[in-house]
């Protein structure tokens, strides 16, 4: 993970973040821990994801828009704010 998106995180945060094993258990973390993550966060977190179908992986909704990266064209959810790849 880019270090700079760990900044303003204590050691015992980015501890946590590393032993995530997917985009869920970090989604999940950063909801426990309290801590808000920027659409630059969530594009990294979970921009890695392919979806198989027309609908958000994360909640099933298919009220999204599309938005590109130098990593190519993503979707983000506009009700859970998930970013993901069709």
């Amino acid at each position: 993970m880019k270090e700079e998106l760990l900044k303003g995180l204590t050691d015992e945060q980015i501890a946590k973040i590393r032993e995530c094993k997917n985009h869920d258990e970090l989604l999940n973390l950063a909801k426990q821990e309290g801590v808000e993550l920027t659409d630059e966060q969530l594009e990294v977190i979970s921009g890695g994801g392919v979806c198989s179908s027309d609908k958000c992986p994360n909640c099933g909704s298919k009220n999204y828009t599309y938005f590109s990266t130098g990593n190519g064209t993503f979707c983000k959810c506009q009700d859970c704010r998930c970013s993901f790849k069709l």
